[in-house]
């Protein structure tokens, strides 16, 4: 009730000398005493409604209507034009120290990169308000507040979820597309299989604050006409924002995770972007990115109207034109789960003697852990390691396992 009480007073202190006049301060109680005035007279109306769309909406109830998870990833506002330039300078090259002075009018062209983001959406948001709408919502505060909630909902919350879904989109075209780098892990199911992509995570937080080309894919994708060489960067951990799955995250202690970093886990967490999925990169678990990766511009964000009198309604457009983009010189890592395989060097093996032997695993993800099983120990049995010992005479397999995928081998023993 104080938040209607507080919104209408805010309008009326910065209305017009006629509105002021004829709309009186609101109080717990005068609720018609201040719809009155404002559903009579058609500039009063009008005064009221484009304060309410133009400025409440957007400075204090704002805490009501659905939030980006991402848009702390926005790098702000672009009031003129519709392109961006990112320009790159890789570090200078030592050329030796010239004693002669020979080299004193030679010019030493920087390494300079350029790429260019242009504005993509033009969103824009209708919502409707009829007089007969008004006139309810002066009935009491909570009608009025259920008005203000509807028009928030329709215009500011809808586009807080596009943009959202747009910005996932942004990184699944990255994924999927090949303009990041993708590391891959093994399956997470648990929280004992997670730890191959923490392991990953961390080892690849604490590469990204030396000075590589690694990391970026700027060269991979360059334009033919630039000669020069890798981006050269880097990111300091606290310039490394972690984004990831929710559904990965409940099976990832948060301090398991923190120390994984080295960090305390309230500084961690300021780092850690939680999303429902990535979109089409639906094997993306993860991704690990320097905060200037995601280039989001707000271009214009603005409300316009119109009255329509012949049938006593307002119509408001929300417009929100943005760019969306990510930039290739900087770091940016996604975790993919790969799909499991798994090959053994020998399909067969034969034993004359009581010498072991041993059977080597190659999978995919690298640092799959394998588990090894025989069919039938009484004939031999197989190690952690791979070690196959004879026990009798007779036939089995031996099943090399990565997750779903199995590769076997045929084990006859033959010891006279």
């Amino acid at each position: 009730m104080a938040n209607m009480i507080d919104i209408l007073n805010v309008i009326q202190a910065n209305a017009s000398q006629e509105y002021q006049t004829r709309v009186p301060l609101a109080t717990q109680t005068n609720i018609a005493s201040v719809g009155a005035p404002i559903t009579t007279y058609q500039s009063t109306q009008n005064e009221f409604l484009s304060a309410l769309i133009n400025r409440i909406a957007l400075t204090i109830i704002r805490n009501k209507t659905l939030k980006n998870p991402l848009a702390i990833l926005k790098k702000g506002t672009i009031p003129l034009g519709s392109d961006i330039q990112e320009i790159f300078t890789n570090m200078a090259k030592d050329q030796g120290f010239d004693g002669k002075g020979d080299k004193l009018l030679t010019k030493t062209t920087p390494d300079t990169k350029v790429l260019y983001q242009r504005m993509n959406r033009q969103g824009q948001y209708p919502v409707t308000i009829s007089k007969q709408q008004l006139q309810t919502a002066f009935t009491s505060y909570a009608e009025l507040e259920k008005l203000l909630n509807g028009i928030v909902t329709a215009m500011y919350s809808g586009d807080n979820y596009d943009e959202f879904i747009l910005m996932k989109n942004v990184i699944a075209d990255a994924v999927t597309n090949d303009k990041v780098i993708t590391v891959n892990v093994a399956h997470v199911k648990d929280e004992a299989s997670a730890k191959g992509l923490i392991k990953a995570i961390k080892k690849t937080s604490k590469a990204f604050t030396f000075p590589s080309s690694a990391f970026n894919t700027y060269f991979a994708n360059k334009p033919d006409s630039d000669t020069g060489n890798p981006v050269i960067t880097w990111t300091p951990t606290e310039d490394q924002v972690l984004l990831i799955r929710a559904d990965i995250m409940t099976d990832i202690s948060i301090d398991v995770l923190a120390a994984a970093f080295n960090l305390d886990k309230v500084t961690f967490k300021s780092m850690v972007l939680e999303v429902d999925s990535f979109g089409s990169a639906s094997d993306c678990y993860a991704m690990l990115i320097d905060r200037s990766w995601m280039q989001v511009y707000d271009n214009l964000f603005e409300t316009s109207e119109f009255y329509n009198s012949q049938g006593l309604y307002w119509n408001y457009w929300l417009n929100h034109w943005q760019t969306y983009g990510y930039s290739l010189f900087a770091n940016a890592v996604a975790f993919v789960c790969a799909s499991e395989t798994i090959s053994i060097d020998k399909s067969t093996l034969s034993f004359t003697t009581s010498a072991t032997q041993t059977i080597t695993a190659t999978t995919v993800p690298v640092d799959a852990t394998v588990s090894w099983l025989s069919s039938n120990e009484n004939v031999a049995t197989v190690s952690s390691a791979g070690v196959v010992t004879p026990v009798a005479n007779g036939t089995c397999n031996i099943s090399a396992i990565n997750g779903d995928a199995i590769a076997n081998c045929k084990v006859t023993v033959n010891i006279a």
